[in-house]
């Protein structure tokens, strides 16, 4: 993992890693975490890897020792209204900035998974969950976050399915769409339903 070099020479040395969540979903946020770590707050996660490869239950185990281990972390989301307005690239950049500032302190080594952000001399990494752990740890939180606000969004659009599908365009969401239409949470700019 790229943060070994670092950690070998330095274990105190805090390491920030971001990522975000819901950047191709058809609804709801785009949403991002950062998380700070040194070398001995990342011992009890050695085997987290890209939140997409673990179960659902994986994913909320290794939350829930983030949250016993008092790992510091932020998360934040850009609505599907700003989404709308601003479009995903502006929001994209946006959640992951502002996601690294509530964590950040000088001095910090910051690794953002595949977006270029020009701050905090942040090194963007191709695959970074698959590269860094503690980028890893963050798309894990990120998506634990999220999907607990699409299942919230499930109570109140019940026949979209959101609970399974998180608001990406499965086959049973994009069936909805066509019988319902668009609801608030929906992007509206993605051009989701033929005109």
């Amino acid at each position: 993992m790229i943060e070994d070099k670092i950690w070998s020479d330095n274990p105190e040395q805090f390491i920030i890693g971001a990522d975000e969540v819901g950047r191709g979903s058809f609804a709801g946020p785009i949403c991002a975490s950062a998380v700070r770590v040194n070398y001995h707050q990342m011992q009890s996660f050695q085997h987290v890897k890209d939140s997409k490869k673990l179960s659902e239950k994986k994913r909320n185990e290794i939350y829930e020792l983030a949250i016993d281990n008092q790992i510091q972390f932020s998360f934040i989301e850009s609505s599907n209204k700003e989404i709308d307005k601003f479009g995903i690239k502006y929001s994209n950049e946006k959640v992951l900035t502002k996601s690294i500032e509530e964590v950040y302190s000088n001095g910090d080594v910051v690794y953002v998974d595949h977006f270029k952000i020009n701050n905090f001399h942040s090194i963007s990494l191709v695959k970074g969950e698959d590269n860094s752990r503690p980028i890893a740890l963050a798309s894990i939180i990120a998506k634990v976050l999220r999907d607990k606000l699409m299942i919230e969004f499930s109570k109140k659009y019940p026949e979209y399915l959101f609970e399974k599908n998180k608001g990406y365009g499965t086959k049973d969401h994009r069936l909805a769409l066509v019988k319902y239409g668009l609801s608030e949470v929906h992007r509206e700019s993605f051009n989701l339903v033929p005109k």
